[in-house]
Parts: structure tokens; sequence; C-alpha cells
């Protein structure tokens, strides 16, 4: 589970800080000017130049527009939610491995905490309680699983929040320029 963890919240990482830098919280001035003169293909260009989701997003607006002819709002904001739910898709990747990991790691960490006391009891059962040896050797194996599952599920249920609260900040800067860009084109 750590590995399984550790993984994910590497390729998180990597695909926020490689993709989602430099997201959009309100429509870049260039590309309202741009879109203003009628230079839309510019516009394309320029939100082409980032990857980020919003970018994307709005690209895929303006080149539906462009391409398609469809000037109607409600055709452009059609493929904007279209367009934003398979954003969500890339945004959402591995994190149900990261939720596998925060949430499996302290079941198989109990699950070790009893078959280290099962040990422990048989121990007992086997050689009496004179030998305090053979029954720490139990409940050692029963704290050190504990502890293992713990390790892994606590900075995995850290990072799954994060994650959860970026892919929140992302889907909210999307919906804001989306709707933004299509107020614009109502004016």
């Amino acid at each position: 589970m750590g590995i399984v963890g550790l993984y994910a919240i590497l390729e998180r990482f990597f695909y926020f800080a490689s993709k989602e830098r430099n997201n959009y919280s309100k429509l870049p001035s260039e590309a309202k000017q741009l879109i203003k003169e009628g230079k839309i293909k510019e516009a394309i260009i320029f939100f082409n130049s980032n990857k980020s989701s919003t970018s994307t997003v709005l690209k895929e607006i303006l080149i539906y527009g462009y391409k398609e002819n469809k000037e109607t709002l409600s055709a452009l904001e059609e493929k904007g939610k279209e367009k934003a739910i398979e954003q969500i898709k890339h945004l959402e990747r591995n994190m149900w491995l990261l939720s596998l990991a925060a949430n499996a790691s302290p079941l198989l960490g109990l699950l070790g905490t009893v078959t280290g006391m099962i040990t422990a009891f048989n121990s007992i059962a086997l050689n009496g309680t004179g030998d305090a040896g053979i029954l720490a050797k139990g409940i050692s194996e029963a704290l050190y699983t504990t502890a293992g599952g713990l390790f892994v599920a606590i900075p995995c249920m850290i990072f799954y929040n994060y994650f959860n609260k970026r892919i929140d900040l992302v889907v909210a800067d999307i919906e804001k320029t989306c709707t933004e860009l299509l107020n614009y084109f109502r004016e």
C-alpha cells in the first residue's frame, strides 16, 4: 500500500506541476482583446500555449464556435460542459489509488495487530506465562503492523485531501472562466 500511495502522490504532483501550474482564475485580458477584435484563431493559439485544464476547455469552446460556426450560446455552453467533464477525468486520475492506500492501510495494520495478538496468546497457551520474551514477540508484531498501517495511511489521507482541494479549485476556475467567456460573447 505504501508503494501504491507513493506512486499516486508522485504522479499527481507531477501532473499538477506540469499541467495545472498556470491555470486561469479569470479570462485573460489578452484573450478578451483578441476575441473583441474578431481574432478567434489568435485567441485559440493563445489558449493553446497553456496546457492547463481551463485553457483546454476555453480553447475547445472557441474551436467549436469557429470551425463548426456554432455561435449560439447554448451550443457553446454544452461544448464547454462536455470538455470540462473530459478534463475532470484527467484531474481525478489515480485519486482512487490514493484513496485505496489511505483506507486499506489501517485495515491491513489492524489485521497484523490481530495476527500478532493471536501469536502472543498462542505462545501463552503453549509455554505459559513464565516467558515474557515469547509474549513480547507477538505484541511487538501487533504494534509494528499497526504503526506501519498508520505510517502509510496518514500521509496518503493528507495528500488525498490536498489533491481533492486542488481539483475543486481547477473545476471552479473552469466554470468561472467559461461563464465569463460566454458572458463576453453575450455583450
